[in-house]
């Protein structure tokens, strides 16, 4: 069984991840900005737009400006996860931590290296009838953002005092019933990134119909729609329960009820979604909402995965 440290956490790396953080936050919402307008391939050039860093047109004309600002927002979050791995180097004595860190840095390269190919392999650049390699190119672009907050989630709470003073002895059981809920959340967000990138969204002509149940959309379309509803509905039963048996084993009332409320968010966007197709702005809140349900449900099973390998005091 491991032990808790006993040190202190460390604010000034605690900082720099909040910071990390935050700063991602401000990048996802970006990029999901110019997935609801449409605006993935305002420029076919990549790394640079049109060719600059200052290209004409990026203040003024609303897709340029959403696709520059995302790429130059992502240029800096490359930037800041370079120093948190360097500091992580210099002043974590924790190699599990460390590494953490380490893998940051390539996850966000590894994020800046699909969104170019989604622009490079669009058919406006190589030409031919479908888009299938972009799409699929976007598509895990959405799905690594994911991936890659919740790790910076982590990497946060490893600097907690939460995490440091982890004494409570919790069931192997309470893990497995969050890793279980974490894995449907991430299917839902895989489908739902299917959705937004492959467009397939069949309430877009027909908003008052099937909340749950599309009444429109054949085949591929149909079936999209209805596995993200109600693999949805599932995910969000998944983590109530889970918010629950934190409840039950004593944890604090901000770690599970911002699972409760996160939840219950994320369920009334996505039907705002459905009622206001043409409103990006809902769509994209319903995108941030979803990473920070997913980010802070992996940050408590990882909490509950240590309690349960911290014998009681």
């Amino acid at each position: 069984m491991s032990q808790p440290e006993a040190s202190a956490p460390d604010r000034r790396l605690f900082g720099l991840c909040l910071l990390t953080l935050g700063w991602s936050v401000l990048v996802l919402q970006a990029g999901g900005f110019t997935t609801s307008i449409r605006a993935g391939m305002a420029f076919l050039d990549w790394p640079l737009s049109n060719g600059s860093v200052n290209p004409p047109g990026w203040l003024t004309e609303i897709d340029k400006f959403a696709e520059h600002s995302h790429r130059l927002a992502a240029t800096v979050l490359g930037l800041l996860s370079i120093a948190l791995a360097f500091a992580h180097g210099l002043r974590e004595s924790r190699r599990a931590v460390r590494l953490a860190a380490y893998a940051l840095v390539g996850l966000v390269v590894f994020q800046g290296v699909l969104g170019g190919l989604r622009v490079l392999l669009d058919k406006l650049n190589i030409g031919g009838d479908g888009n299938f390699k972009a799409a699929a190119f976007a598509v895990g672009h959405a799905v690594n953002a994911q991936l890659t907050l919740a790790l910076l989630a982590f990497i946060a709470l490893a600097h907690t005092v939460a995490w440091h003073q982890a004494r409570r002895s919790a069931p192997r059981s309470l893990f497995r019933a969050g890793a279980f809920a974490a894995g449907l959340t991430l299917s839902v967000i895989v489908i739902g990134a299917v959705m937004r990138q492959g467009h397939f969204t069949a309430w877009i002509s027909s908003p008052s119909d099937g909340l749950f149940i599309p009444s429109i959309g054949t085949g591929v379309v149909w079936w999209v729609n209805l596995l993200h509803r109600g693999g949805a509905l599932l995910a969000g039963a998944s983590v109530l329960f889970f918010a629950v048996q934190l409840a039950r084993h004593g944890f604090p009332l901000l770690r599970w009820a911002s699972l409760v409320a996160l939840v219950f968010l994320q369920v009334l966007l996505g039907i705002l979604s459905i009622q206001l197709p043409l409103n990006p702005h809902v769509r994209t809140v319903h995108l941030v909402v979803g990473a920070a349900l997913f980010s802070s449900l992996c940050a408590a099973v990882m909490l509950a995965r240590r309690s349960s390998e911290v014998p009681a005091a």
